[in-house]
């Protein structure tokens, strides 16, 4: 499989050739100024929903992770849900290699397990080394937005830069959830290792 930036949108080509275009968000980086009929965080949490569901489909899990061949992949939001309705929209009807995706919601994160992409709220990011010194394995792949998320110890990384959506990758963390990440999707992310001892 191999993608390919045309226009603004990125392409992935199969191997038998045909087509398809990634959601929105691998190929539109750039968060578009909101208009004035729109409230300003729509844009950019329409970008990092799109941002989930594609590392839905770039991201495997460990084969333990599922109970069964066709179980659902697991998004969990923890705390206050920054996306409204833009993640359930983004996922809705979509399977990944045969897997629906489901969307749920928790007030305390110790509820959203088991789950396989885990979002924390700023809330409850702050308190992300001891929520993962908790858990057990497997570990979901832990998402947020605070400024050293990824360096205690979270997986992935959203922030804005000069007006674009934009994301790092902790590989140690990465290694920690035994999940295996697209390389392509790898290269489009800024990389990022632990500083703290865990």
């Amino acid at each position: 499989m191999a993608m390919a930036n045309e226009g603004s949108e990125l392409v992935v080509r199969s191997g038998t050739g045909r087509l398809s275009t990634l959601t929105a968000a691998l190929g539109l980086l750039a968060v578009c100024p909101a208009t004035a009929q729109e409230p300003p965080k729509a844009p950019e949490y329409r970008i990092k929903a799109a941002f989930l569901y594609n590392f839905t489909l770039y991201t495997d899990w460990p084969p333990d992770s599922f109970p069964k061949d066709d179980s659902p992949i697991v998004l969990a939001i923890v705390g206050d849900d920054p996306f409204g309705g833009e993640l359930d929209k983004a996922v809705r009807g979509k399977t990944v290699r045969g897997r629906p995706i489901e969307v749920h919601r928790y007030a305390k994160a110790g509820d959203a397990l088991p789950c396989h992409l885990l979002f924390l709220s700023n809330e409850h990011a702050r308190n992300l080394p001891q929520f993962l010194d908790r858990l057990g394995e497997p570990l979901p792949l832990t998402v947020g937005e605070t400024e050293d998320f990824t360096r205690v110890g979270g997986a992935i990384r959203f922030f804005v830069e000069g007006n674009k959506v934009r994301f790092e990758v902790n590989t140690d963390a990465l290694a920690r959830a035994r999940v295996k990440m697209s390389s392509k999707l790898l290269s489009l992310a800024k990389i990022v290792r632990d500083t703290e001892e865990r």
